[in-house]
């Protein structure tokens, strides 16, 4: 099913889904294909303004959202941010984990403050929150959780150590919890995309002239995305998923 497809056929409506880093790169075209597809969407963001924006977009155009600003290293900012959800829509039906740091240094290079807010950011954060938002999760019958990972969480590169060890460490994440929640109806999925524009506001949504050749748009792992929270998806947990595009890295396994 095509991206548009997909969205159009408003196979979420209903659903409460909780983005992070939802003002946005990724977790912003992921927050408007969910509620392109029916979702009421939490965005959530350390910056206010850029989700209060992303708002902004998916009320102009017909859906419905809830910006709050987050801390999501914080505990109790994340539990203040699974508590709004709750309240406002009375349920939690799908998580995203998609905030991140990306710091390009030396190992030698790297300051421990600086190590420091990587894993925290790129790691604890989807503890954090799942852990918040687990028992609506699981109340839902169909809970769905999806941490956004990297080529780095499955390919390890020069001058990305702590990336690597945080996205590295989601991919664990994902498949331990995958195991312990599976007799709870909840699904847990990684995405690994390779090198995205994140720059570019617009998502024209136009196909690739060559897929595997062209850098990766946001949207393209948006629809990716919105496939593994919906009903399609029911029965995949535990998966990992590679969106490299015309992504090249000097290593190869």
């Amino acid at each position: 099913m095509s991206r548009g497809a997909a969205e159009n056929a408003r196979i979420l409506e209903g659903e409460t889904a909780i983005v992070t880093g939802g003002g946005r790169g990724i977790g912003r075209a992921i927050s408007l294909a969910l509620a392109r597809a029916g979702a009421t969407v939490v965005l959530a963001s350390r910056t206010a303004d850029e989700v209060e924006r992303t708002k902004e977009e998916i009320e102009a155009e017909g859906g419905k959202a809830l910006a709050v600003a987050t801390d999501v290293t914080s505990r109790a900012s994340v539990e203040a941010l699974a508590a709004r959800a709750k309240e406002a829509t009375g349920r939690i039906d799908i998580v995203v984990n998609s905030a991140g740091v990306f710091v390009w240094k030396a190992l030698a290079n790297l300051e421990e403050a600086e190590w420091d807010r990587i894993l925290d950011t790129n790691l604890k954060a989807s503890y954090l929150l799942v852990r918040a938002a687990l028992p609506a999760l699981v109340a839902s019958g169909h809970g769905r959780i999806l941490n956004v990972s990297s080529i780095h969480g499955t390919v390890g590169d020069a001058n990305v150590v702590a990336h690597c060890a945080a996205k590295f460490g989601l991919v664990g994440l994902t498949k331990a919890l995958a195991a312990e929640l599976r007799g709870m109806g909840v699904t847990v999925n990684a995405l690994c995309p390779g090198s995205t524009d994140n720059k570019s506001r617009e998502l024209s949504g136009r196909p690739h002239a060559a897929p595997l050749k062209e850098k990766l748009d946001a949207h393209d792992v948006a629809a990716a995305a919105l496939f593994l929270v919906s009903p399609a998806a029911a029965t995949i947990s535990g998966a990992v998923l590679d969106v490299w595009g015309g992504t090249t890295v000097s290593i190869t396994g």
